[in-house]
């Protein structure tokens, strides 16, 4: 009877793991194919600027809406209906943008020439303004990112997997996953036509890159259905937390949550991993427009560097599966940092002394800004690789030893509104910087953005030494809920 309980068990985690899976290629690839789109709308229709203003007056705002309603729908509803009411919201955004408000672009986009005039300081908040149907887009395409993958996807696996578990099989959740981001850039070039300057060209791009997200996101909803209903008991997901939930105010709970330190330093990993990305990534796409000015043309590049990150990623998390196992959690931590330092530093150079640097290089053909978009997109590559196979795993694992109230809601906030901070704090310095000068270019910024992104990397590993520590106290006392749940449904 034993070895039968031990087989069946056996059976039910591996069909959890593959359903997970499947599930995290689906938001990675509506994630993906969302972010080459939402770059190209805004870099090529109205310039890389406006992104940080965008950023963090629109989607860091939202992400608190979003979080307030996750908060206030956790007390009424359980995480199944939440889940699915999510992915509703956002696939019907999507659907709305393409076949109504992307072709009336021209009618109901507002001049405020005259306003800019009058306060040039405030030109890309106006702008934002101006165009705000391509800034709704731009910032549900961000947030799908934070509400389905980082908070409703974790949080399941969080709630039905064990430290030992997580070790094995969160990072090769991300590299099965990673068919979805090698899927997204394969699509994003099979739809958009190379060279293709025409307005309807365009338009008929992005109805197939739409109707493929309302195709991925039903088939998501079918997935977690399944999950919940035939494999998990639905204790793990609900009833745990129900049983123990404390209604609080938003304001209030968010208080709670960041009186605890170790939630406070899970949020710092999670800041510092956006401001260090969104500074190099600004800077990055101004480059690339000067290279790619069709949206068409600007799409297709960043399709292929999707299907390259995805390669590199799959490879990484191969690695990230073996290391994790016998490396300690501190050690994997640092290594996004690190990764992200070694890859973000030579990009500056060549960002910022792109003139100098190409005297060295008088043999080669190309443009010191070739030189400087591949380098970037080096690090790009990069910083995602070790994102999905090193930084989400032991972030995840941080959770696992905590209380199921702030597990839940302590997650809501690191993660949601935490990696809302980060881009919008990467997007806050830009923004302020391009007020104190106006006129001035993110390329002509780039010696001030280097700066700070060395600071944000130093104060980052300081972050992960001192969670590494809390981390190690935690688990030797985690809770064992999980095991007792499980062996009543084996039973």
């Amino acid at each position: 009877m034993r070895l039968k309980g031990l087989i069946k068990s056996n059976q039910i985690l591996i069909k959890r793991f593959t359903v997970m899976s499947f599930m995290m290629m689906i938001i990675l690839y509506i994630y993906s194919i969302q972010r080459s789109t939402k770059d190209a709308l805004i870099v090529t229709y109205v310039g890389a600027e406006l992104i940080s203003s965008i950023k963090l007056l629109g989607v860091l705002p939202m992400a608190i809406v979003f979080i307030l309603a996750f908060t206030k729908m956790s007390d009424v509803l359980n995480k199944t209906k939440i889940f699915h009411i999510f992915n509703l919201t956002f696939i019907i955004f999507f659907l709305i943008f393409t076949f109504i408000l992307h072709p009336n672009l021209k009618y109901i986009t507002f001049n405020l020439n005259s306003l800019k005039e009058i306060a040039p300081f405030f030109q890309y908040v106006i702008m934002m303004i101006e165009n705000w149907a391509l800034s709704l887009f731009f910032i549900f395409s961000e947030l799908w990112g934070s509400i389905m993958l980082s908070l409703l996807f974790w949080k399941t696996a969080n709630q039905i997997f064990k430290i030992n578990q997580a070790k094995v099989f969160y990072p090769l959740f991300g590299f099965l996953a990673q068919a979805g981001l090698f899927l997204s850039g394969f699509f994003t070039q099979t739809f958009t036509q190379q060279g293709s300057t025409t307005e309807a060209a365009w338009q008929s791009s992005l109805n197939n890159i739409n109707i493929s997200v309302a195709f991925a996101g039903v088939i998501l909803s079918i997935l977690y259905f399944y999950l919940c209903n035939y494999l998990v008991d639905i204790k793990l997901i609900n009833s745990v937390i129900k049983k123990k939930k404390v209604k609080m105010r938003f304001i209030a709970g968010m208080k709670y949550i960041f009186a605890s330190k170790y939630i406070r330093l899970i949020a710092a990993l999670v800041i510092c991993y956006g401001v260090s990305i969104n500074l190099v990534e600004g800077l990055w796409k101004a480059e690339a427009k000067l290279l790619y000015p069709n949206p068409s043309d600007y799409a297709r590049f960043m399709g292929k560097v999707q299907m390259i990150t995805s390669i590199a990623a799959a490879l990484s998390m191969l690695s990230g599966s073996f290391l994790l196992s016998f490396l300690t959690w501190k050690k994997s931590a640092m290594l996004t940092p690190i990764v992200i330092a070694l890859t973000g530093i030579p990009f500056f150079i060549f960002a910022i002394f792109d003139k100098s640097i190409s005297g060295y290089f008088y043999f080669l053909t190309v443009s010191p800004v070739v030189i400087s978009v591949m380098a970037g997109s080096i690090q790009n590559i990069m910083s995602k690789s070790i994102k999905y196979s090193f930084f989400d795993p032991t972030k995840e694992m941080a959770y696992i030893p905590l209380s199921d109230n702030l597990k839940s809601k302590g997650k809501a906030a690191a993660d949601v509104i935490g990696g809302r901070l980060g881009k919008s704090g990467g997007a806050f310095i830009q923004f302020i910087l391009l007020m104190i000068f106006p006129g001035a270019s993110l390329m002509s910024l780039a010696p001030i953005i280097f700066l700070t992104f060395i600071i944000i990397l130093i104060y980052w590993m300081r972050s992960v030494y001192l969670l590494s520590r809390k981390f190690e106290d935690a688990s030797s006392n985690q809770n064992n809920s999980v095991d007792q749940l499980e062996g009543k449904k084996l039973a």
